[in-house]
């Protein structure tokens, strides 16, 4: 975990990265299974802000707080590269990649597109019991909505249930490579709708369209309700001084 910019350790942690000096197969097993591990904690850490936008993160420091060798350092690193949550410095190293209004706006303008598809084919292709599981969701969220924590893992819960009523590997594919931009942006959002019936209203009327077999009015509820948590990040980073505030 991180506490005050440093990162400590759990000891299932450190068995899970375990020494990188294994040889052989097994050495390359062990190297893969750190990365992974390293890769997820550095991940939840981006997406929750508890690793702040413009962080540096360097592989000795790394490595040494972890408790790790910088092999599997290096290659969560490149896993985290890959999704564009970090990026290279000019100097060497790393740094989170920053958070702003022109990136969430793109980010969310491309997850309302694909969400909206999802929303619509999951229309044609639900079951009883999907329509089910959508209804009890949203039951649940409204029950939590005091707490931002379970909305965003309730919510997260309802969208993964929509992706896999609507069967589609394309746009579930296209989805996943931006999944940790829409997390992190989603995360500022849920904190303004603490305490509200906004997503839960918003969650209903997708659930609803999709229990009626409305494709149209699936796909307009997913937009509306994405292109509200799109305005309420917005306001979020405006709030926090983003760098881009004088954008229209």
């Amino acid at each position: 975990m991180w506490h005050d910019g440093r990162v400590t350790t759990t000891p299932e942690l450190r068995t899970a990265v375990g020494p990188a000096s294994v040889p052989g197969d097994a050495g390359l097993v062990r190297r893969q299974s750190g990365a992974r591990a390293v890769y997820d904690l550095l991940r939840g850490r981006i997406i929750d802000g508890s690793l702040a936008p413009d962080a540096r993160l360097t592989e000795p420091v790394l490595s040494a707080e972890l408790g790790v060798s910088r092999t599997p350092v290096r290659e969560a690193v490149r896993l985290l590269q890959a999704e564009a949550l970090v990026v290279e410095l000019p100097t060497g190293g790393v740094r989170v990649a920053p958070l702003d209004l022109a990136d969430a706006r793109r980010v969310y303008d491309v997850r309302a597109r694909l969400e909206g598809l999802l929303a619509r084919d999951a229309c044609e292709r639900a079951t009883p019991d999907g329509v089910a599981r959508l209804a009890r969701l949203v039951t649940l969220m409204d029950a939590v909505r005091d707490h931002e924590d379970e909305v965003l893992r309730i919510g997260a819960q309802f969208h993964g249930e929509i992706e896999a009523l609507a069967d589609n590997r394309w746009g579930s594919a296209l989805l996943r490579q931006i999944r940790g931009h829409v997390d992190r942006y989603r995360a500022l959002a849920a904190r303004r709708r603490v305490g509200t019936t906004d997503h839960v209203d918003e969650h209903r009327a997708v659930a609803d369209a999709i229990a009626s077999r409305d494709a149209a009015a699936a796909e307009a509820a997913m937009r509306a309700h994405i292109e509200r948590s799109a305005a309420l990040a917005e306001q979020s980073l405006r709030g926090a001084g983003s760098a881009t505030d004088d954008l229209p």
